[in-house]
């Protein structure tokens, strides 16, 4: 092997690795996905199928919750981690977008550490997805689940 050879292999030895470090320092965050029966729910910065608003003090929202700190008294328990492996085994995959600032959204969440009586009580330990990011998951599930009756009370 020539020294010319040598040196173009020890740069492709070093170069694959610092371009596959420099990929995900440069690419955007990680897809968090949270699988719902044959669909899974992808969180994304872009266009979604679902606009959220969730807000700490709206008293017109669509749907009331409150954040516990016990599972057992929750309605809706997400702890862990999210995996965008398992969005690939779903049947349809549903993009949801939480935007705070959204004037029209498809759903507006009031979320509390208050109780609520006409709500939902959330437990939420993840380190991929906040709170936020939670309550807009089981809204867009609980609007999936309860859509013709949602609609007709809107």
């Amino acid at each position: 092997m020539t020294r010319s050879h040598l040196a173009v292999l020890i740069a492709l030895v070093l170069a694959v690795p610092a371009a596959g470090a420099a990929a995900g320092f440069f690419s955007t965050s990680p897809k968090r996905c949270f699988l719902s029966g044959s669909t899974a729910y992808l969180l994304s910065n872009t266009a979604a199928n679902f606009t959220v608003r969730v807000d700490y003090e709206a008293a017109h929202a669509d749907l009331h919750m409150q954040l516990v700190d016990d599972p057992a008294a929750a309605d809706f328990v997400l702890v862990g981690d999210g995996d965008d492996n398992s969005c690939r085994d779903a049947g349809a995959v549903r993009n949801i977008r939480v935007d705070d600032a959204a004037t029209k959204p498809d759903l507006s969440v009031a979320l509390s550490n208050r109780p609520v009586t006409d709500g939902y009580k959330i437990y939420v330990r993840s380190t991929s997805f906040t709170a936020k990011e939670a309550a807009a998951l089981f809204a867009v599930i609980w609007k999936a689940e309860h859509g013709r009756e949602f609609l007709a009370r809107r």
